[in-house]
């Protein structure tokens, strides 16, 4: 079916600052076209460039609104462009469990070519792609069998946060942990058997394990948080 008539989406400039930044971040990553992607907060369209046009439609909006999708170049040491892919970042509807989506590409209605869920619409005569959203609980800082204590913090992106506790004797420039995604962070380490204590650190700032609700105060005046390893 061709389509001539375009309805476009808002610019990310009009996001918050913070969610500007995660935005942004996520693009920064971007480098190969790949099936949906799903974060906490967002879901992450992807496509091959080359086409003039690239636009997406959803079910629960009636497919009325196409939202073009933009392109990101990714860049070499020097600033030469090595390259391309076209995106599409769209905000997760709340309390939507499962959406169906079809993309226009140069006029005509197709599906995701990305996407390996994908289904026949008998009243549309065309194929329909969809993404089924589980709900996922956010990630604690826990102890495990496979990977021993995970450390977790949840934060801005980009930042550089280190742990300390009783393990380090408090140096907390002996562990750092790794951003695997915007604004989340992990550690795993294979602590032995007792009861610790331990903050996390921001620069010079001591900060409490906000996913991690036992405390301790120490002797002088201080709250960390505290974990048991069996």
């Amino acid at each position: 079916m061709l389509i001539s008539f375009f309805a476009y989406a808002e610019d990310a400039s009009v996001l918050p600052e913070k969610d500007l930044y995660e935005y942004n971040n996520i693009v920064a990553k971007l480098e190969t076209p790949q099936e949906p992607v799903i974060t906490e907060n967002y879901i992450v369209f992807t496509e091959k460039s080359g086409p003039r046009f690239i636009g997406i439609a959803f079910d629960f909006e009636n497919y009325q609104t196409i939202h073009p999708f933009m392109l990101h170049k990714n860049r070499d040491a020097e600033g030469n462009v090595t390259n391309s892919v076209m995106f599409y970042i769209l905000e997760r509807p709340a309390f939507l469990k499962e959406i169906s989506y079809r993309l226009v590409i140069d006029g005509l209605w197709t599906f995701d070519p990305n996407n390996s869920n994908n289904y026949y619409d008998n009243e549309s005569g065309i194929t329909i792609s969809k993404i089924d959203i589980k709900e996922t609980k956010p990630e604690i800082t826990n102890v495990t069998k496979e990977s021993g204590t995970k450390f977790i913090y949840n934060g801005e992106p980009g930042q550089t946060v280190r742990l300390s506790g009783t393990f380090t004797n408090w140096d907390s420039w002996i562990y750092e942990l790794k951003e695997t995604k915007p604004g989340f962070y992990e550690l795993n380490l294979p602590l032995p058997t007792g009861k610790y204590y331990y903050n996390y650190y921001l620069g010079m700032n001591a900060i409490v394990d906000k996913t991690n609700p036992n405390r301790a105060y120490t002797a002088d005046g201080r709250t960390t948080s505290v974990i048991i390893v069996n």
